[in-house]
């Protein structure tokens, strides 16, 4: 049975991935310029959730054995950062490695999210902090933990 922070955070996750595709597609079609507002929107929404993970709900999993699990997230939480910082910088600068930094991203976060999916989300009860999830706001100055 699905939680409704799990059925959240996946639906985020849905999003991004339809944006960073559609950026994808638009850039091999050589218009960079909506690949590029397409990129910023996941780049905005890819952080946010790091965020809420990081801040809002890996702290609620404290007392579960999941510690390996939700430190190698955070590890990877740290290469996603990375790149989308690289891949925004190399969209202004029109880099000539920016597709395949694009792949590279869509790959990773296939592979993170599922761990997520499947293991990490349905951890949580249905606590009541998804009022938190929706009104969460990234600080302009945070980074994830282990940057």
């Amino acid at each position: 049975m699905s939680n409704s922070i799990s059925l959240y955070m996946t639906n985020d996750h849905v999003k991004g991935d339809e944006e960073l595709e559609t950026s994808l597609v638009e850039m091999r079609q050589g218009d960079l310029e909506t690949a590029s507002k397409n990129f910023e929107s996941a780049r905005k929404r890819i952080k946010l959730h790091i965020y809420i993970e990081e801040e809002i709900l890996f702290p609620e999993l404290k007392d579960a054995d999941l510690s390996g699990w939700i430190s190698e997230l955070m590890m990877q939480h740290v290469a996603i950062w990375n790149l989308l910082d690289q891949i925004h910088v190399g969209m202004l600068g029109r880099d000539k490695e920016i597709e395949t930094k694009l792949v590279l991203l869509i790959q990773l976060l296939k592979a993170h999210n599922s761990i997520k999916e499947h293991s990490i989300y349905k951890e949580f009860p249905d606590i009541d902090v998804i009022h938190k999830l929706s009104g969460a706001m990234i600080p302009e100055d945070w980074k994830p933990k282990f940057m």
